[in-house]
């Protein structure tokens, strides 16, 4: 089978899984307990719907991507914001410091991406070009930023005992790999340019399919319930750690 239509077959795959996860979270009630995720997947559909009916070497789907890529990372952006509200819903202090330090990281992975790519935009260039490279640069910040605060947040799950269900667990995971995936996806694109393109594409479609599945077969109302206890700390370290998240919480809200 070829790499193109492999692609578009993890891409199909992947609509209707996102099409079922989300008309179950709505039938479930956890679409009230994950609005965002809800609102991602329902995005998902026209999102992945145009590689499929358009063209996508024309002017049409050109027009569509620069349109639907800054939604897609926004929602993404959301999505993160959402889990760290999630993780840390008892420390509402912690909670505040974390999504402004996601956000100060974002602008500074974007800006950094962007300048980077400026010695590569020349006046002949076209204003197509100009906007693939641009956006190209910033979906590779985006990506960056929340793979970095996502591999901090399961450092922060793996050393303290927060108390997390599977659901929350489940979406720590499961947008850690999608995120880390798309960056180092992103790097080898600028590095080997087209000679990798379909593979790459492939492979992260094939990455985002699988992770659309989890959801659909783990994310349950019963998921909500079932802790998860894959660490196990000495009573005496997870007194004084809890102790020590409580104080900083306080004084984060102290000082807000």
């Amino acid at each position: 089978m070829p790499l193109s239509a492999l692609f578009a077959l993890f891409d199909a795959v992947t609509l209707v899984v996102s099409i079922l996860t989300a008309f179950r979270l709505c039938k479930t009630g956890l679409a009230r307990r994950y609005p965002v995720l809800t609102a991602y997947l329902i995005f998902l559909v026209p999102y992945l719907a145009g590689p499929l009916m358009l063209n996508i070497r024309s002017h049409a789907y050109f027009h569509f991507w620069e349109v639907t890529q800054p939604l897609h990372w926004l929602l993404e952006i959301l999505l993160v914001g959402e889990l760290c509200g999630t993780v840390l819903a008892r420390y509402r202090g912690i909670r505040t410091l974390g999504r402004w330090m996601m956000y100060g990281s974002m602008l500074s992975s974007v800006a950094i991406s962007i300048l980077s790519l400026l010695p590569r935009i020349q006046s002949p260039m076209s204003s197509r070009s100009r906007t693939l490279l641009l956006i190209t640069a910033g979906g590779r910040g985006v990506n960056l930023a929340l793979a970095i605060f996502l591999l901090l947040m399961l450092i922060l799950v793996s050393r303290c005992p927060v108390r997390l269900n599977r659901n929350v667990m489940l979406n720590t995971v499961v947008f850690s790999v999608f995120f880390l995936s798309n960056t180092l996806g992103a790097t080898l694109h600028q590095l080997f340019d087209l000679r990798l393109g379909w593979a790459l594409d492939t492979c992260l479609g094939g990455i985002a399919c699988m992770c659309a599945v989890a959801w659909l077969l783990f994310l349950t109302p019963a998921g909500e319930e079932a802790r998860c206890d894959w660490l196990h700390f000495n009573p005496d370290y997870e007194q004084r750690m809890l102790g020590q998240l409580d104080s900083l919480n306080r004084a984060l809200l102290g000082a807000v």
